[in-house]
């Protein structure tokens, strides 16, 4: 009988592990169901959606206020969600090259238009950057390419419209981009920034002061504004509040090659000559792929009777863009201290039937 009470007691425990393997399962399985249903999923997707959009703005937040490194934190945090996020990765280029890193901003600009060969916004930005390093060539293209474009009326669309159409030497059509922008976003620092410019560009330099000091106000770390003002100032003959706010742009970030130009640009304007050469190599080292800092460089070395070595900034110059206007120039003028009057007048001519010569200008 103890034998028998055994098998028994054995019998009904495995008949109640089968029940609870069997309720186990079943509750597995509506949990699948229910996990799988298009209804949860489509709450899924939208929860991550929400999330991804809420990081997006935190993000632009950050970078419109100066805190570049804190917004490029999260824009990775989307970036490890959706690699291929095109807004996370325009933003995060914005971020890095407002810090001043260019070159790294380039490389994620590129991979946004192996995703989409038309996104307006990296084809402006890198525009902007191959302008403000002097490929001016290739930055033309660009700004056609988004001026070609149809697109909707946005804050980012008209700031993309707006800085082709500076960097295609239009000011005016700039102004107008920009206030658009602007009727979108009053507040964001890089539209207020770019309007400065415009303004300056346009003649108008005391309203590009407003922008630019509205533009600090709001991002007391963008060294692009107060390098603006620098500009701004120096349009208007004051040379010392020019060189107060290049120095106050180069002590918040003193990788900006913008500034490192602008400042090498200063000097090799009063003469100093020696000076303008060790900021314009600040830059180069940074970003050897400066136009605008390479011929400063050859310019400084050519005015001090060092034809040979301007010869050679001058030709780095042209590597990066043939008809760069300011770099024909020079090396036609190294050629000719050189002796070599032939091809000097060869360059000469190069340089005269250059397209849109006259409506390009370096900043």
């Amino acid at each position: 009988m103890a034998l028998l009470s055994s098998i028994l007691d054995i019998t009904r425990v495995r008949r109640l592990w089968i029940v609870i393997l069997v309720s186990g399962l079943i509750l597995f399985i509506n949990n699948i169901e229910q996990f799988c249903s298009p209804t949860y999923l489509l709450a899924q997707d939208e929860t991550l959606l929400m999330n991804i959009s809420h990081l997006i703005d935190q993000a632009d937040y950050l970078s419109n206020i100066g805190n570049y490194s804190t917004a490029i934190d999260f824009f990775d945090r989307v970036l490890d969600i959706q690699p291929n996020n095109t807004m996370a990765l325009h933003g995060k280029g914005l971020a890095m090259d407002s810090s001043g890193n260019h070159t790294d901003a380039v490389h994620i600009y590129n991979k946004i238009l192996k995703i989409d060969p038309t996104n307006m916004d990296a084809l402006a930005s890198k525009g902007v950057i191959l302008y403000n390093t002097g490929n001016m060539t290739d930055a033309i293209k660009y700004f056609e390419k988004v001026l070609s474009l149809n697109s909707t009326t946005s804050n980012r669309s008209m700031f993309d419209k707006g800085v082709s159409s500076f960097g295609l030497g239009n000011y005016t059509n700039a102004v107008k981009y920009f206030k658009r922008a602007l009727d979108f976003d009053s507040n964001n620092s890089m539209t207020l920034n770019n309007m400065g410019f415009a303004l300056d560009m346009s003649g108008n330099h005391t309203g590009a002061i407003k922008y630019f000091n509205r533009a600090i106000s709001i991002n007391p770390n963008n060294a692009n504004s107060l390098y603006g003002l620098a500009l701004a100032f120096d349009h208007l003959g004051n040379q010392n509040n020019a060189i107060f706010f290049i120095d106050k742009s180069l002590s918040i970030n003193s990788n900006n090659t913008f500034a490192l130009t602008g400042k090498a640009d200063y000097l090799f304007k009063i003469n100093n000559f020696t000076g303008a050469i060790i900021y314009a190599d600040k830059a180069i080292q940074i970003d050897p792929l400066n136009a605008n800092a390479l011929i400063i460089k050859g310019a400084s070395l050519g005015i001090a009777g060092n034809y040979s070595q301007s010869l050679t900034y001058f030709n780095q110059a042209l590597t990066f863009d043939p008809n760069n206007p300011y770099a024909l120039h020079g090396k036609a003028f190294a050629l000719s201290k050189l002796g070599n009057q032939t091809q000097a007048i060869n360059y000469i001519e190069n340089y005269s039937t250059s397209p849109d010569v006259s409506d390009i200008k370096i900043q």
